[in-house]
């Protein structure tokens, strides 16, 4: 509880400044021989994407890791764009769903949405999973075969973080000309780019997360560990660049490396001590590639994020990530004044 009032305590610090004077902020003037602006008008898209958080664990004494992925599905969906105005729904598409014998069943809930104005950058993440398996279970176990992979229902996580970084080149670099497609980028530019990040990751199972079934001469001494959690405040630095190929193809590379304190906790019941404060390491990669055809437009947009939480316990080593990944048909009408 008091993670999550620190967390909620830095969203409210975000959002009480008026709204006229956020508005100033968020607004920038653009030069019109790099940026052309659809401000005005309406873009409708379809889309298809993948979201998906992995778990990894490390043994520190040896070079042998596992890694946990819940069940992932691919979702259909619409969207609509008109000025300051945007909505997307979308619906998972049973077809590309994987097999639920092999991988067992995920229950999640949760909300990912990444958000670009003209000078800033906020990537919004709740995330709440209950269901995992383990990747490659026969190379860990070898009476688990390709077709059925080591499940673990049991496991479940929390995850929350938020994100803000800003644009310093904002007048000739557009991060919605890669990614929401309200803008154009007329010609190459890149910007350097800066900011914070609060998140938290708590994962929780009824036994120990490492597997009773893993040889004894791995994570000799963190085998019990079944409850742990971070909450990382970083500060963030990074560069973003666009190029434009072929007059209307744009593909842009973004890398933002953040840095800061933690505070980790494993096993309250059991190890009420180890609850302390050390050093963070974040980082966030976006890959945007489109091209333009007239009105119409292609776009495939994948971030990853993972926190390197250096969170650590005997032998035991874990790091916490999540995956984007969108392919975005749309079209532009251009609306009467």
């Amino acid at each position: 509880m008091r993670k999550l009032l620190l967390f909620f305590c830095f969203l409210s610090v975000f959002s009480a400044s008026p709204a006229k004077s956020i508005g100033g902020y968020l607004t920038a003037k653009k030069d019109t021989n790099f940026i052309e602006s659809y401000y005005n008008d309406l873009i409708i898209r379809l889309y298809s994407g993948e979201k998906t958080h992995s778990l990894y664990l490390s043994d520190m004494n040896t070079p042998y890791r596992l890694r946990y992925l819940p069940n992932g599905y691919f979702n259909l969906g619409a969207g609509v764009n008109f000025r300051s105005f945007g909505l997307s729904l979308a619906t998972r598409i049973p077809i590309f769903q994987n097999s639920i014998n092999r991988h067992g069943e995920t229950k999640r809930i949760g909300i990912q949405s990444y958000i670009y104005s003209s000078k800033f950058t906020v990537d919004l993440l709740t995330s709440f999973l209950k269901g995992y398996y383990l990747v490659n279970s026969p190379d860990h176990f070898p009476n688990y075969t390709k077709d059925k992979e080591y499940q673990r229902p049991d496991i479940s996580s929390a995850n929350i973080g938020v994100s803000i970084n800003y644009i310093f080149n904002n007048e000739r670099f557009s991060y919605r000309a890669a990614f929401s497609d309200t803008e154009r980028q007329k010609r190459s530019a890149g910007s350097l780019i800066a900011g914070g990040s609060v998140i938290s990751y708590q994962t929780k199972a009824d036994s120990s997360i490492v597997p009773r079934e893993i040889g004894s001469n791995y994570f000799m001494k963190s085998r019990d560990i079944s409850e742990f959690g971070v909450l990382a405040i970083n500060a963030n630095m990074g560069y973003a660049y666009s190029l434009i190929f072929l007059r209307h193809g744009i593909c842009t590379l973004s890398y933002i490396l953040g840095a800061g304190i933690q505070d980790n906790t494993f096993d309250r019941e059991l190890n009420d001590v180890i609850n302390h404060w050390r050093f963070s390491m974040n980082h966030s990669i976006r890959v945007g590639v489109g091209y333009r055809f007239n009105r119409y437009y292609l776009r495939v947009g994948i971030i990853r994020s993972t926190q390197y939480t250096n969170l650590k316990y005997n032998d035991l080593s874990i790091g916490n990530g999540t995956n984007f990944m969108q392919v975005s048909l749309g079209k532009r009408f251009t609306l009467r004044k």
